[in-house]
């Protein structure tokens, strides 16, 4: 039980550094570990329980970067506006305590909610598997239809088709693996073209104030339960990301802006876990860290279970972790010249990209960058981007690839 514990902390720590790191996904560390897990003398189990742990830890810390550079991976995409309308006011470490408490919350929910999904998840899961392409296809067109007005339908259509497109072309394209790719098609899509725009609008980071209090009331536990059943949902859904069933939640109960943070963290945190149960109910991870536990454990009922206490212990660690960050990242980020970091940020995240994925991955990035400043720039949701899973799905579920 000692190494467990011992391996819990280590993925707490580098879920730490790859939390903080711009552009550095968890998967593609898991990817990397896959590799020579076996080498460092770690068994299935003990190296799954490191990936959970730097898993849910990851989830924590990848709110700073996305809150103070702007630099969001897919799953935080969404929360970087109105996290940024916080920033802007002063109110930085307020952004950061909330994506706190949403992800403690959908951990708590979805521990609470388990023994309910385990009963149902399996019945659910081969219910909607003849209408998943229906629910997928429906969720993109309500998505596109609340932009306003008729041009603004047109460029969420537009950025939709043309990442679905960037999707086709690239999951199965020769010299780079489909799990690597996503690595410069989400860096470039949600990372690269955010900082390039907040490159050309702003210079230095306004002065925070040094606490943000946050208040527990019914709107934050609201946006936490939600976001657990959200988190739920895509963990059960393929191709439906934290970000667009974030958004289609707000748009059926309604969201102020601190509670739509709550809901996009704890969706976050919430999938993290039920991607493992599906992998044990319904034998269909849902995420880059369950496929590879998948690949290497046989996932039984006593496993989930020591994985849940693995969330948890990582969770609480990972909280305090992410506000005391976050408090320090507001203390001195005024002292900080924003386009210099910004710049060596550009710069190292185009370093993992040759390392990792090699010129081709670069070219991906390039054209990734193009496509995702087509929302920034228009002025639509960037959750439209999400067509480069949604639509290769779509058509595999038809029969087309």
């Amino acid at each position: 039980m000692l190494d467990i514990l011992l391996l819990a902390l280590l993925g707490v720590v580098v879920g730490v550094a790859t939390g903080l790191t711009p552009g550095l996904h968890v998967n593609t560390v898991s990817l990397l570990g896959l590799g020579v897990y076996s080498q460092l003398g770690f068994d299935p189990l003990q190296f799954s329980v490191f990936m959970v742990s730097m898993s849910v830890t990851h989830a924590f810390l990848d709110y700073i970067p996305s809150i103070f550079l702007g630099v969001p991976e897919e799953e935080t995409a969404l929360s970087v506006l109105p996290a940024h309308q916080l920033v802007l006011s002063g109110r930085a470490v307020e952004a950061v305590k909330l994506t706190c408490y949403g992800s403690i919350l959908g951990v708590g929910f979805s521990v609470a909610l388990l023994p309910a999904a385990l009963l149902v998840l399996p019945a659910v899961y081969h219910w909607l598997r003849p209408f998943v392409v229906y629910l997928i296809s429906a969720a993109a067109l309500a998505l596109i239809l609340r932009e306003r007005g008729l041009q603004g339908k047109f460029l969420a259509l537009l950025a939709f088709a043309l990442s679905g497109v960037l999707g086709l072309l690239t999951l199965n394209m020769p010299g780079i693996s489909a799990t690597h790719v996503l690595f410069p098609v989400f860096a470039g899509l949600f990372g690269i073209s955010s900082i390039l725009h907040s490159l050309s609008e702003r210079r230095n980071m306004v002065p925070q104030e040094p606490y943000g209090r946050v208040r527990v009331d019914g709107e934050v536990l609201g946006g936490g339960f939600f976001g657990a059943l959200g988190g739920m949902v895509v963990g059960i859904l393929p191709a439906m990301s934290p970000s667009q069933v974030g958004i289609l939640i707000s748009q059926v109960f309604g969201s102020t802006q601190r509670g739509f943070l709550v809901s996009i963290s704890a969706i976050s945190s919430s999938d993290a876990i039920y991607s493992l149960v599906s992998t044990y109910t319904i034998q269909n991870p849902r995420s880059g860290v369950a496929v590879f536990v998948s690949r290497i454990l046989d996932v039984d009922l006593p496993t989930v279970l020591l994985f849940i206490g693995v969330f948890c212990f990582a969770t609480f660690a990972a909280a305090a972790i992410q506000i005391r960050v976050g408090m320090l990242a507001a203390r001195h980020v005024t002292r900080i010249d924003y386009k210099l970091l910004s710049t060596l940020t550009l710069v190292l995240v185009a370093s993992l990209l040759l390392a990792l994925t090699g010129p081709v991955g670069l070219l991906v990035a390039l054209a990734s960058t193009a496509i995702g400043l087509l929302p920034i720039l228009s002025g639509v949701s960037r959750t439209h981007l999400m067509g480069v899973l949604m639509v290769p799905t779509i058509l595999y579920f038809v029969g087309l690839m």
